[in-house]
């Protein structure tokens, strides 16, 4: 991992935390997505708009959230799709936009689009320890 992705990598951790703080739920599109937000420290649950309608989401979303945020991709689909929904949990569950806005504005000022294309910043495990040694040279606020 280079400097620029270890930057990019505690920027979205902070940006999680952030979105972690501020609803107890969040929805995205798939599982590698899921695996992502949870690599990137959320805590809260996380429910998946692709294996539902969007009836039955906002069912579950209902059950089991007070404040969620639809984090579907940012592309035309998964802008198309964040409307749906959020029009559809209307009245049911309070949704944070704003988070929607951080982690946008953070993936796409990298060039990603989806959540789960954050993945590869995962994938070196030899950069621990230099992770550890960039981690005390940079602060991030």
């Amino acid at each position: 991992m280079d400097q620029e992705q270890f930057k990019e990598l505690k920027q979205l951790e902070q940006v999680v935390q952030h979105i972690d703080r501020n609803v107890d739920s969040v929805i995205v599109e798939g599982h590698a997505d899921r695996k992502v937000m949870r690599k990137l420290g959320f805590n809260g649950k996380i429910f998946l708009s692709a294996e539902k309608t969007i009836e039955d989401l906002v069912e579950d979303v209902s059950r089991g959230s007070d404040r969620t945020a639809v984090l579907t991709d940012f592309d035309e689909h998964g802008k198309e799709q964040n409307r749906e929904i959020r029009h559809a949990l209307q009245g049911e569950v309070k949704n944070s936009i704003k988070s929607r806005e951080q982690l946008g504005k953070q993936l796409t000022s990298n060039g990603r689009m989806t959540v789960e294309a954050a993945a590869p910043l995962f994938e070196d495990k030899e950069q621990k320890f230099i992770d550890a040694a960039l981690s005390r040279l940079y602060t991030f606020s």
